[in-house]
């Protein structure tokens, strides 16, 4: 399974159509079997400095005074509805490839995970129809070579395949370009 990961500024659906195809289409050229081949498209999360010079910063978040304490209401406060999809009797196609997306975005950033973490994470734990629907969704990702499963029953976990996003421990590294003499 040959997984690429784009991360650029924002790109619309037809441009990522457009790159993913010309990467798939390469790869297959080389050799690849096209059906084993993953474009995941994400959005910068960090500076990138290349040639000696800054070529993309994040926006420093500007620095928020705190907010004076708010006073206690009287009455408490109205619930926020779910979202529309979590109460629904079933979901449309959209809404479960925008779950996938999450889940997939949840098993990167953590490496694995059981089905109640991934409720968790995903904000499910209070839909009873969340641990079938993320049971489909997981064997789907199995099926897509991009998870792998292990343990049973309550110990099942899912382990992402691919490379994980763990935070960085050493600082990043400003390239510089050398400065060389010549006559």
């Amino acid at each position: 399974m040959a997984i690429v990961i784009i991360q650029s500024p924002s790109l619309s659906p037809d441009q990522k159509s457009r790159v993913g195809e010309r990467v798939i289409t390469a790869l297959q050229q080389e050799g690849l079997n096209p059906g084993s081949v993953v474009v995941l498209f994400r959005p910068e999360r960090g500076d990138i400095y290349l040639d000696g010079m800054l070529v993309q910063a994040q926006a420093p978040l500007a620095a928020q005074a705190p907010a004076p304490p708010a006073p206690r209401p009287a009455a408490p406060a109205p619930v926020a509805a779910p979202p529309a999809f979590k109460t629904k009797a079933r979901r449309s196609k959209p809404e479960l490839e925008d779950l996938k997306k999450d889940l997939m975005f949840a098993l990167q950033d953590r490496g694995s995970l059981s089905s109640f973490e991934a409720q968790v994470a995903l904000d499910l734990k209070d839909c009873d129809w969340a641990p079938a629907t993320l049971r489909r969704l997981f064997t789907e990702l199995e099926e897509a070579k991009l998870i792998s499963k292990s343990g049973q029953k309550r110990g099942t976990r899912y382990v992402w395949k691919g490379i994980v996003n763990t935070p960085q421990s050493t600082p990043i590294v400003k390239l510089v370009k050398a400065e060389t003499d010549e006559a």
